[in-house]
């Protein structure tokens, strides 16, 4: 019984902290951000300025995202330094 309660907790903890920046926002815990690149990022207010230079299919100038459908980059990429 507790074998399997265990490894229900490992699932449930990998799923949680593996599955990408959704869950981590509401964790608390975001992905890295743009205040970093204060000068490679300076205009950029919109997630469609930040997908042009992303986007893993276009060629990205930047490091390309792993979750280019999510909307809303500046919810996880907006902290304070």
């Amino acid at each position: 019984m507790k074998k399997g309660a265990f490894i229900v907790g490992v699932l449930l903890f990998s799923m949680v902290f593996g599955a990408g920046c959704a869950y981590r926002y509401y964790l608390g815990m975001h992905g890295p951000s743009i205040r970093l690149h204060p000068e490679a990022h300076q205009s950029v207010r919109e997630d469609g300025e930040c997908l042009s230079c992303h986007h893993p299919d276009r060629d990205p100038k930047g490091p390309p995202t792993t979750h280019p459908n999510f909307v809303g980059c500046f919810k996880c990429h907006n902290d304070e330094v």
